[in-house]
């Protein structure tokens, strides 16, 4: 399976209709992430299913992509087929909330 990309400003714009989670650490999240977004470090991922909805489109994003990837991976293996990843915020200028 392919995961879908989705721009920074799709998800500003759509974020409403999205689970958003921000897989980088706690201390990065802290310093900033998008509105509405929940962390969950990438490497914690699949600790943490029962926070994700399978059945609700999920963005990922982290900083530059790669932890994402990794985190999407994890969650493609675990039975989860609607998951985007979303610009990471050094690829996008969010307006980020802390």
């Amino acid at each position: 399976m392919i995961t879908k990309i989705i721009s920074g400003k799709e998800v500003e714009k759509n974020k409403d209709y999205f689970d958003i989670i921000d897989v980088r650490t706690k201390e990065e999240y802290d310093m900033g992430h998008v509105k509405g977004a929940i962390n969950i470090p990438f490497d914690e991922i699949l600790d943490h299913l029962d926070k994700i909805n399978k059945d609700n489109p999920t963005i990922l994003y982290c900083k530059s992509n790669r932890r994402s990837e990794f985190a999407s991976l994890a969650l493609q293996s675990s039975g989860y087929t609607n998951i985007y990843i979303g610009d990471g915020v050094d690829l996008y200028d969010y307006d980020l909330v802390k």
